[in-house]
C-alpha cells in the first residue's frame, strides 16, 4: 500500500507558520460535544499525517458520514504531491458542516488504486462543554 496514516486531528482550523510550525486550532479530544443537534460547525478540520512508499501525485476520494446512518455530510475529492517517499501532511477544511445526529461520525481517504481507506473516527455528544477541573454548578 502506497500511502498509510500515521496520525489525525480533527479540529477547527490549522494554520502554518512562516518558519514551517503547524497551528493547531480546537482540537477534538476525541469528542465532540455540541449544545443542541442539529447544529452546524463553522469549520471543521481534518489535519493528517500520511506516507506514501514512493514519489508521486495521489488522486483520493474523501467523505465525512455518520456511521450508524450511513448519511454523508460531505463528500469531495482531490490529490495529494509526494516528491519523495516518506511524510505528507493533508489538511482538509469543510465550512458549514451540519451535524443532524448524536454519535460516531467518519471521516474517509480513499486514495486511487489502494483497496483499504484511511479512516479518522470522532464522536458528536449532545451536553455543554464544561472547563477541565470544574464543577457544574447545582443550586
Amino acid at each position: 500500500m502506497p500511502i498509510t496514516q500515521k496520525h489525525s486531528i480533527v479540529c477547527d482550523d490549522v494554520r502554518q507558520e512562516n518558519n514551517g510550525k503547524w497551528i493547531i486550532v480546537g482540537m477534538y479530544t476525541p469528542d465532540l460535544m455540541v449544545p443542541q443537534i442539529p447544529f452546524v460547525l463553522p469549520s471543521l478540520c481534518f489535519f493528517s499525517w500520511l506516507e506514501s512508499d514512493r514519489p508521486g501525485n495521489f488522486p483520493f476520494r474523501m467523505r465525512l458520514e455518520h456511521l450508524e446512518s450511513g448519511v454523508p455530510i460531505f463528500e469531495g475529492m482531490g490529490a495529494m504531491q509526494f516528491a519523495k517517499p516518506g511524510t505528507g501532511i493533508s489538511t482538509i477544511r469543510a465550512g458549514g458542516v451540519q451535524l443532524s445526529n448524536p454519535g460516531v461520525y467518519v471521516f474517509s481517504l480513499q486514495f486511487d488504486g489502494q483497496n483499504d481507506r484511511l479512516l479518522t473516527q470522532f464522536s458528536v455528544i449532545l451536553g455543554v462543554p464544561t472547563q477541565p477541573g470544574t464543577q457544574p454548578f447545582r443550586q
